[in-house]
């Protein structure tokens, strides 16, 4: 039996509403999965298998909505992009072995490098363009090996007093003069190493041979050769082991540079809690002592109240020359420690000091080297409140030194009543902070960060009576910083906070 052409294209029109509707579902189902798949974002991973990887294991990522990217013989492994939301089943497969983040590296920058050049605070100095330009400095030591790629733009020449020609390079068994010519002036060229004053021009005056040894009439040569060719500063990694035997021509060599106007940095000596050696100990020289990462005085150091300064000398990171003959150091980088590797730590702000603005600080009309000298004095205060026979004024603080910044320190202290009652608080604008909270007898002390005035919770902690603790802190946004105190009254705690 047919049907009347009006009830067939009726029927039509139903089976077609009705196919449409299937499709409308079809899409909104595949829409939903989609939108499931959607809200956990993909992540880069690597997943490792129990066993050597193959089609199979790629077809397992695949099944998950993941999608292989790179599969390694090397390891039985294959980096991937998953979705999140599938991360944790494919956990439980019992052919895989982890799934972890592919995490992302990035090179290691010079500053990371030279630890000490870093902790002193040369980068923020560098950021406002004060870099060493036009200061000349004298490096008295064993040389230093001009065709190093970080020290051959700053190398300006220099003398040779051990062999009496005008060839100064660096022939010691340590590359003891290019390690220190590295600390204090290693170009900022995102290669190896950065100096304290990287754009310093650098003066090689050989008075020690190639196994470190060296005449005091050599010495005395070569500070009269850095006054005669206007040297600004000289330092001195070098000492008598005579500790007892005052050089009155030595002493009266560098009393007339100084003087003349140069400032002279020397090494204060490795005697393990000795006396300071010469020429460090004469009055006329900046006396330099060495600290370590934790700013604790490094066992080789001496005590003596003729210390003046304190920098980092354990572990410097700095330049070697072709011809050193560290078994541990075959390259053109390597570690060394001693007070011998502070000392230009020094001589570097120095330079910072000289290529700024600096103060006239003692009034008397002229800006010279004994204000340099008392710029130099502003440093971290370390040991004993002032000036002490351990680190002297302190560690030498560039940020302090040449733009004035100080750091917080605050003395939280519990007193009676409610903790919030006698809370303390710090406000830090955008910037990298170091924050040191070292706590004496506290019970407990709470830092509460407020952003906008709503806490946090990522930035704050709790500190319990034992902690003493070294954080570094990213401020994107003005944040205000609340140290609140619990225990006993009278008990107290101790924060420091510094740019980085």
């Amino acid at each position: 039996m047919r049907c009347p052409s009006t009830l067939s294209n009726l029927i039509s029109q139903m089976m077609i509403a009705q196919k449409l509707k299937v499709l409308l579902y079809s899409c909104v189902i595949l829409i939903m999965i989609n939108g499931i798949a959607l809200a956990g974002a993909d992540r880069d991973v690597i997943i490792g298998f129990k066993k050597s990887v193959g089609p199979s294991e790629e077809a397992l990522i695949h099944s998950h909505g993941g999608i292989a990217k790179k599969s390694f013989h090397l390891i039985p492994a294959i980096a991937a992009q998953v979705p999140e939301n599938e991360i944790e089943e494919m956990k439980k497969n019992p052919r895989i072995a982890y799934i972890e983040d592919d995490r992302i590296f990035e090179a290691t920058d010079e500053y990371t490098s030279s630890w000490g050049v870093q902790h002193i605070g040369s980068q923020i100095v560098h950021d406002q363009g004060i870099n060493g330009t036009g200061v000349k400095i004298a490096v008295l030591d064993t040389g230093i090996d001009y065709n190093h790629e970080d020290l051959n733009d700053n190398y300006k020449g220099g003398y040779d007093f051990v062999f009496s020609d005008e060839d100064p390079f660096d022939d010691s068994y340590n590359s003891h003069g290019t390690h220190v010519a590295g600390t204090i002036s290693a170009k900022n060229n995102s290669i190896g190493v950065v100096g304290v004053a990287p754009n310093a021009s650098l003066y090689a005056v050989k008075v020690l041979d190639g196994s470190g040894f060296g005449l005091a009439s050599w010495v005395i040569a070569g500070i009269e050769w850095a006054i005669n060719n206007d040297m600004d500063i000289i330092t001195m990694s070098l000492g008598s082991s005579e500790n007892d035997q005052d050089l009155v021509s030595l002493r009266t060599a560098c009393d007339n540079a100084y003087n003349a106007g140069v400032l002279l940095v020397a090494s204060a000596g490795n005697t393990y809690g000795g006396l300071t050696t010469y020429p460090a100990k004469y009055d006329s020289v900046i006396a330099v002592t060495a600290t370590d990462q934790n700013d604790l005085k490094a066992p080789f150091s001496p005590v003596d109240p003729q210390i003046e300064l304190a920098a980092p000398g354990v572990n410097i990171m700095s330049t070697t020359g072709s011809m050193n003959n560290i078994i541990s150091c075959r390259s053109s980088y390597c570690q060394l420690s001693g007070t011998s590797m502070a000392a230009p730590h020094v001589a570097g702000v120095a330079a910072l000091i000289l290529s700024s603005d600096f103060k006239d600080m003692n009034g008397d009309g002229i800006k010279d080297n004994k204000d340099v000298r008392e710029l130099l004095h502003d440093a971290k205060d370390l040991g004993d409140p002032g000036r002490d026979s351990i680190y002297g004024y302190g560690l030498v603080d560039a940020r302090r030194a040449v733009m004035g910044i100080v750091d917080i320190e605050l003395t939280i202290v519990r007193i009676n009543g409610p903790p919030r009652n006698n809370a303390k608080k710090v406000s830090l604008s955008q910037g990298d902070y170091s924050i040191t909270i070292r706590n004496i007898n506290l019970s407990k002390l709470d830092m509460e960060v407020y952003e906008n005035g709503v806490i946090r919770k990522d930035l704050s902690f709790k500190f319990n009576k034992s902690d003493e603790i070294k954080l570094d802190m990213n401020v994107n946004n003005t944040v205000d910083i609340v140290f609140i105190s619990y225990g006993s009254k009278g008990s107290t705690g101790y924060v420091t906070i510094g740019r980085i």
